[in-house]
C-alpha cells in the first residue's frame, strides 16, 4: 500500500505542477540545468571508492560498477522505490542502470562520461539507500 501511495504521490504532482514542461522558459532552464549537471567529473581513485563503500550499506563494485541489490514486499513498491530514484536520477543529470523482476531492483552506477565510478555515483546511491528505508 505504501508503494501504490507513493505512485499516486508522485502522479498528482506531476499532473498538477505549475511548471509546464511545454512551455519555452522551462526548456531554457533546462537546458542550462543540464548543461551545468552533465559536466565532466573526475573518475574516483580506489582508495576514494574504498572510502565510499564504508559509507554505502548493501553496495559493492561488480564491473567497475557501484552495484547493490534491493527487496521490498511487493511489486508495486519496487516500482515505487524505481519512481522515486528516477526523480533523483532526472535532478541529478545522473541516470542509473537498472533491473526490476517482481519485488527486487538491481542498481548499477558508473558515469559513461567520465569512464568509471564518480561522486555522482556515490551520491545516488545514498540517495537510493535512504528511499530504500521509507
Amino acid at each position: 500500500m505504501k508503494g501504490f501511495s507513493l505512485i499516486l504521490m508522485i502522479s498528482l504532482i506531476i499532473l498538477f505542477s505549475t511548471i509546464n514542461p511545454f512551455h519555452e522558459s522551462s526548456r531554457v532552464i533546462a537546458n542550462v540545468n543540464n548543461g551545468m549537471l552533465m559536466s565532466k567529473v573526475n573518475v574516483l581513485s580506489a582508495h576514494e571508492i574504498e572510502k565510499a563503500l564504508n559509507q554505502l550499506e548493501g553496495w559493492t563494485v561488480e564491473e567497475g560498477k557501484l552495484h547493490s541489490k534491493f527487496q521490498f514486499s511487493s511489486f508495486v513498491e519496487a516500482f515505487g522505490f524505481m519512481s522515486s530514484v528516477a526523480l533523483v536520477a532526472e535532478s541529478m543529470g545522473h541516470h542509473p542502470e537498472w533491473f526490476n523482476v517482481y519485488n527486487r531492483v538491481t542498481i548499477d552506477l558508473t558515469t559513461h562520461d567520465s569512464g568509471g565510478i564518480t561522486i555522482k555515483d556515490v551520491e545516488l546511491a545514498k540517495k537510493a539507500n535512504e528511499l530504500a528505508k521509507r
